[in-house]
């Protein structure tokens, strides 16, 4: 019997009685409901005569439910719900949160906690808590019994409650429970690792004396019956090892010795590199700012008109060196002053290099640093490069087989080509080479590439070779090798080879395969040596195309470079300015001095930086498409559709009609960036006043949002422009591209020491569930045998199920009542073996003090106990089935009359009483009993058969209640069939679940 006493305030010592049917007093409902791992709660309904009903004071009111006379919950009330009945009667429910809660109500401050125990860890937390809240509120440790190998972990707490920071820094992280307790007036905490206990002997839940139901769901579907056991991921860059002929030992260096698709910075890394100094990305910038402003990024241009010039010793090359100073700091064999890369080495000879180097007019101040070059270079198209097919030479190129975009390409996907086709016609032979030295990290089969590889190089470079082999036999290599230039990796057998090279992530390249935003890089001038692109011919050009009017020796296209982070830093720099909205582009100085601008004078000196044109002209919204079709760009669509394209960097948009108002123009910084300079509105700088905007993928206003308030709320005919670029987008140095030390995602495997395979086959659980594959990670394992070792280990302790129960069971009192944590003895042969199964939740229904729903946690068996299980309850049932067949002969023979009546029902008696059938032997409301009654009710039948002469119509009705009494059995076995036929995941044609 349960009773409840509440409290106006927590700190009350004298309460009144709200539950206690030995004086009279309950409530409507209650449920509570007491749990492992969560805050215990209790939900009370009470009518207009409880003297709880108007008198609860949230967070003041708190309630205590006694078990007879143990304390088994104390806590405070939260929400309150009132309603009437249609009945006239008015019904308040209110909800109590145990003691527990209080944790809710302080909050610890920063702290980094190292070297301490979960115990000293808990004092520390606890005292915190202690002092932000009253006495009744607060906690005294008591016992703690966890204690691991994370005890000397770091610990930051951050501004979390109490009761997080416990959680998420203890019992989440090194795992035990947390269990509060009200006692003598004061509150207290236990942190256990394993509370509860074992009953074997008593309070056991079984069937026909205190189980009411019993579920249990067996969920194999984690299963794995074939095992791919992996390892920590392999590293595919170490720069203190290097393992291939693009880089040898460290001392034989290679990389760019010119600029790639129109950018220096990949050789001026390489420069650095060379002269054993290091160089920052910013610095990088700077250099390339320099370069801008001494030559335009040309290698032979020669300044005829300053006062060098004058004097006679004209300033000369990428860096704008005179003779006289060119030597003084060039190293031996890198002696040529029109070579941009030998100007390179001579500027970080330079001891003072870091400092001299800027823009305004640069000159090196420092100490020689080298005479000769500290290491050995080997350039690219040499030994560390080569073309897959080395018989042929270097051979012409059809257009649609070029990197770019190019006539005979415009089936692709923005008409871009990621990659170099060694086609047969022109590069013969079955042989595939590779092209660069490097480590083998993907091999596979994808759509689009088909059979591929990809080796990663200790100079950054990702090659990918795909479309030539038609099975992965045709590969030659596998992951983890180790390949040298002209190293035969495959054997080509298709009509091409596709040679792709980057140095992003090769994930991510994939996924940029038709975006020219640098990602890929031009694999011609690396494999051949080739100083620049060459030109297309003539006749692979449609005369009348756009791209004929547009492939000129001084165009940009033909130099493949659209320098974007040029125009991004004349964006930041406008927008840090604050300037002034101009829409007289006569006015714009937005280059200048940042002060005016608008739209089209943005882009403009955008576009211009962007391809380094030096005849700074500003172009409205309508002369600016005669300045895109002369600068590589083409135009990709026009029309009023309001769907918005697939982007791509270095996209112009022209919204409005040409000839038209309004018109406006912005430029995509990357796939998913748009920047524009636009009149203020509400988010902006100054109503009314000028801002430059980036739209991205989130902000005031995202992209699309961007998109939506311009095609929906234009103001006049509503058409548009979109002009894509048509060359090369060098890799950006900033932006939404991922770069970085390349991870391959390939793992470690057991194939080298398991005759080739990457997986074990576990034969039991094969014959019991079929073939399931699944992968287990050991991160820190890079050994195949210990891989090995504990892939087998993984396989001897797998479990064959998880099995979730739900029970509901009458607490007699014979027995105990059952406790949360405890662990009981299960017995129901019909539903699962006898086991002992944890209480990991109790509801409890407190006007019917005698029914509890317990929750069990799960349990995996093993794949042994799984069999045994399902092989016993098969038993089970085909005994009880056995023995309903025999009492239904034995029942008929009584209809027909044969035989004696009596001994005929003392032997069905015997039968049933020896056979354990819940249907038939529970009865909720009087199972205590249910034995006299049974007794009670055979009397009767026996009674009935012994004056069958006389009362003819008695003997049949008993035999008819003995018919239902059958129906009702065939119906358990049914029930039971059902049960058995799930288990084995069957169903009632036997074919599967």
């Amino acid at each position: 019997m349960y009773r409840i006493i509440a409290y106006n305030e927590p700190t009350d010592t004298a309460g009144f009685v709200i539950h206690d049917p030995a004086v009279n007093e309950s409530v409507s409902e209650g449920k509570l409901n007491l749990k492992q791992s969560d805050v215990n709660d209790l939900s009370l309904t009470i009518n207009q005569d409880n003297p709880l009903f108007g008198n609860v004071r949230p967070m003041h009111t708190h309630v205590e439910v006694y078990d007879e006379d143990k304390l088994i919950f104390r806590g405070r009330a939260l929400k309150p719900t009132r309603e009437m009945k249609d009945s006239g009667q008015f019904l308040q429910t209110y909800v109590f949160e145990d003691i527990s809660s209080y944790l809710i109500d302080s909050v610890q401050r920063f702290l980094e906690v190292r070297n301490a125990t979960p115990k000293q860890f808990l004092e520390k937390v606890i005292e915190e808590h202690n002092t932000q809240v009253p006495a009744y509120k607060q906690f005294n440790l008591r016992t703690v019994t966890v204690d691991n190998s994370k005890d000397n972990a770091l610990r930051t707490i951050d501004y979390a409650t109490t009761q997080e920071t416990i959680k998420k820094l203890l019992t989440d992280s090194v795992g035990g429970f947390l269990i509060t307790e009200y006692k003598d007036g004061k509150n207290y905490l236990d942190y256990l690792k394993a509370p509860g206990k074992d009953h074997n002997n008593d309070t056991p839940i079984r069937i026909t004396e205190n189980m009411q139901s019993a579920s249990v769901t067996i969920d194999p579907s984690k299963v794995i019956t074939r095992l791919i056991p992996l390892g920590a991921q392999i590293e595919t860059q170490n720069p203190d090892k290097k393992n291939d002929d693009s880089s040898d030992d460290g001392t034989k260096l290679s990389g760019p010795m010119h600029a790639v698709n129109g950018d220096w910075g990949p050789a001026i890394k390489f420069a650095a590199q060379c002269m054993n100094t290091k160089v920052t990305n910013a610095q990088v910038a700077t250099i390339k700012n320099v370069i801008q402003h001494e030559s335009g990024g040309s290698e032979t241009v020669v300044n005829n008109w300053d006062s060098n010039a004058a004097a006679g010793h004209p300033s000369k090359g990428l860096l704008q060196f005179i003779d006289t100073t060119f030597k003084a700091y060039a190293i031996e064999g890198y002696t040529d002053i029109l070579k941009g890369f030998h100007q390179l080495l001579a500027m970080f000879n330079d001891s003072n290099w870091a400092s001299d180097v800027h823009t305004g007019g640069w000159g090196p101040t420092g100490k020689r640093r080298y005479d000769k070059l500290p290491v050995e270079i080997v350039a690219s198209g040499g030994g560390n490069w080569g073309s897959p097919f080395p018989s042929v030479g270097h051979v012409a190129f059809e257009s649609g087989q070029l990197f770019g975009v190019h006539p005979g390409g415009e089936f692709r996907q923005n008409g871009f080509h990621d990659g170099l086709d060694f086609g047969t016609a022109k590069y013969p032979g079955t042989d595939v080479h590779a092209v660069h030295g490097g480590r083998v990290t993907h091999k596979g089969y994808m759509g689009g590439l088909a059979y591929y590889f990809v080796t990663h190089s200790d100079d950054g470079y990702n090659v990918v070779y795909q479309e030539a082999f038609g099975s992965s036999s045709n590969i030659k290599v596998k992951i983890g090798d180790y390949v040298k230039t002209g190293q035969v990796v495959g054997r080509r057998t298709t009509n091409h080879l596709h040679v792709g090279v980057t140095k992003k992530d090769f994930n991510y390249a994939v996924a940029h395969s038709f975006t020219n935003n640098g990602t890929w890089i031009d694999p011609e001038p690396l494999i051949f040596g080739s100083k620049k692109r060459r030109m297309l011919r003539a006749e692979q050009v449609v005369a009348d195309s756009p791209l004929a009017k547009r492939v000129v020796a001084d165009s940009p296209l033909a130099k493949q470079a659209l320098d974007i982070e040029a125009g991004v830093k004349l964006f930041e720099a406008a927008k840090s300015s604050h300037l002034k909205y101009e829409t007289n582009y006569l006015r714009a100085d937005i280059l200048s001095n940042q002060a005016h601008g608008d739209c089209s004078s943005f882009v403009s000196y955008f576009l211009e930086l962007a391809v380094h044109e030096t005849d700074r002209t500003l172009y409205t919204t309508d002369t600016l498409h005669g300045f895109l079709k002369k600068h590589g760009y083409a135009l990709h669509y026009e029309g009023n559709t309001k769907t918005l394209p697939a982007l791509q960097t270095g996209d112009v948009f022209i919204l409005g009609k040409k000839g038209a108002q309004p018109s406006h123009t912005a430029v995509m910084k990357d796939a998913d960036t748009l920047l524009e300079c636009a009149q203020g509105w509400s988010n902006g700088y100054d109503q009314g006043g000028a801002d430059m905007f980036e739209h991205g993928k989130s902000g005031d206003e995202n992209l699309a949002a961007w998109w939506k308030r311009n095609s929906q709320g234009w103001k006049g005919e509503w058409y548009w422009y979109l002009y894509r670029f048509g060359g090369n987008i060098p890799e950006q140095e900033s932006g939404d591209q991922k770069g970085g030390t390349i991870k391959s995602g390939v793992r470690y495997t057991i194939a080298p020491v398991n005759d080739g395979k990457d997986y074990l086959e576990i034969p039991d659980f094969q014959k019991e569930f079929g073939i399931i594959n699944g992968a287990v990670t050991w991160d820190d394992v890079k050994d195949p045998n210990e891989l090995l070792s504990k892939a087998k280990a993984w396989i001897r302790n797998q479990k064959a199920s998880t099995n979730s129960w739900n029970i509901s069971a009458l607490e007699l009192p014979d027995y105990d009542h059952f406790k949360v944590y405890d662990r009981y003895l299960f017995v129901n042969p019909y539903v699962a073996d006898t086991q002992l199964l944890t209480v990991v939740s109790k509801e409890i229904d407190i006007t019917n003090p005698f029914k509890s729903t317990l929750t069990i946690g799960d349990k995996t068996p093993k794949l042994t106990d799984y069999q045994n299980e399902n092989r016993n309850i098969s038993k089970e049932v085909s005994k009880l089935a056995s023995t309903v067949t025999t009492i239904s002969g034995d029942v008929s023979a009584m209809r027909g009359g044969a035989g004696n009546s009596s001994s005929q029902l003392q032997t069905i008696y015997d039968r049933l009483g020896n056979t354990n059938v819940p249907q038939l032997q529970k009865d909720v409301e009087g199972i205590q009993d249910f034995s006299k009654k049974a007794d009670e009710r055979l009397t009767t039948a026996e009674t009935d058969l012994k004056t069958v002469k006389e009362d003819d119509e008695s003997t049949k009705q008993t035999l008819a209640d003995y018919q239902q009494t059958l129906a009702k059995y065939q119906q358990t076995i049914a029930d039971l069939d059902e049960r058995l036929k799930k288990l084995e995941g069957g169903n009632d044609s036997g074919t599967g679940v």
